[in-house]
Formats: C-alpha cells, sequence, structure tokens
C-alpha cells in the first residue's frame, strides 16, 4: 500500500481513499463472505466499512497500516450484521471454504461440522489456508494473542478431521 495515497486520503482526497479501498477490496469482500456466506450481505458489509472508512479515515495514525485497520472495520460491520440477523446456511459453509466432499453424507457431515465453529474460527481458517494470511497478520485483524490464533486454528483443524476419521471408521 503506497503511503503517499494513503496519507492524501487522511487528508481528506476522496480519489486517494477511493485507490486505497480499491487496493484490498478483494481481501475485505472474501473475509466478510467467510463471516457471511451471502455475497449480497458481504457486498452490504464492505460499503458499509467503506462508509465507516472515509468518515474516520483521518483517525487512522499509520498508513502503513491501512489494510489491517480497513480489514479490522469490515470484521466489526461482519459481527455487527451477524448479531441483527443470525440466518446461517450449513450447506453453503463447505463450499465457501472451497471444500467438495465425495458424497453427500460426507459433505452433510462435513457441512454441520463447519458450522458448529465459532464465525471467528471459521473466517481464522478461511484467512490462513485461503486467502494466504500469516498468523502474525490474522493475530493483529483479530485482535487476539499469536498464540490463541494458533491454538484456534490448529485445534479445531485437529477436531475437524479427527471427527471425520471418526464418521468413516463406522462405515
Amino acid at each position: 500500500m503506497d503511503e503517499v495515497i494513503v496519507n492524501r486520503a487522511r487528508q481528506g482526497d476522496a480519489d486517494c481513499f477511493a485507490e486505497a479501498v480499491l487496493a484490498v477490496k478483494d481481501q475485505a469482500y472474501s473475509i466478510a463472505y467467510c463471516y457471511l456466506r451471502n455475497p449480497e450481505n458481504a457486498m452490504d458489509v464492505v460499503c458499509n466499512a467503506v462508509e465507516k472508512a472515509f468518515a474516520n479515515i483521518k483517525k487512522l495514525k499509520d498508513p502503513k497500516l491501512f489494510k489491517t485497520w480497513f480489514i479490522r472495520i469490515v470484521i466489526n460491520e461482519c459481527k455487527l450484521h451477524l448479531k441483527r440477523e443470525k440466518k446461517w446456511s450449513i450447506l453453503e459453509e463447505a463450499e465457501s471454504f472451497g471444500l467438495q466432499p465425495a458424497n453427500w453424507d460426507t459433505r452433510l457431515d462435513l457441512d454441520l461440522l463447519l458450522s458448529q465453529l465459532h464465525p471467528v474460527d471459521r473466517s481464522m481458517i478461511y484467512m490462513k489456508y485461503y486467502l494466504g494470511y500469516t498468523l502474525d497478520e490474522i493475530s493483529t485483524l483479530t485482535e487476539m494473542p499469536l498464540g490463541t490464533v494458533k491454538t484456534r486454528i490448529y485445534g479445531n483443524l485437529k477436531l475437524l478431521r479427527q471427527q471425520l476419521e471418526k464418521k468413516e471408521a463406522y462405515l
């Protein structure tokens, strides 16, 4: 992210703000979609985040942290949206992770297991394995200690693997 552009945006240049947001829009949308699993809701949340970021850009202290700051706004908007709606679609969740189980029964099992994860845990797994974020970046974005992020990601992956293996052992 070009610091000059972010600094100009902080000074009120709307075109520079738009350029800065365009640089992170795809990742912002992916994270919003991971949380909400609905393209329209994800787009609405990103739009709300753009409005909030534009209104508060002068509060950004370090231009180097624009991406982290903006993604954090998106995550907070997702949490607000979830509190309002509390709607979850189990079958869309596995697809958001790019998982394609071999048969319908396995897919339903996986969908059920994923749906039982906390939304933050699902999003951390998505950020790590599909968006390529480092554990440090996930820690910053979720405002959790690095050790907690590691524990939650790897613990949930281990749990999912064990539950799927247990299910397959009974077949």
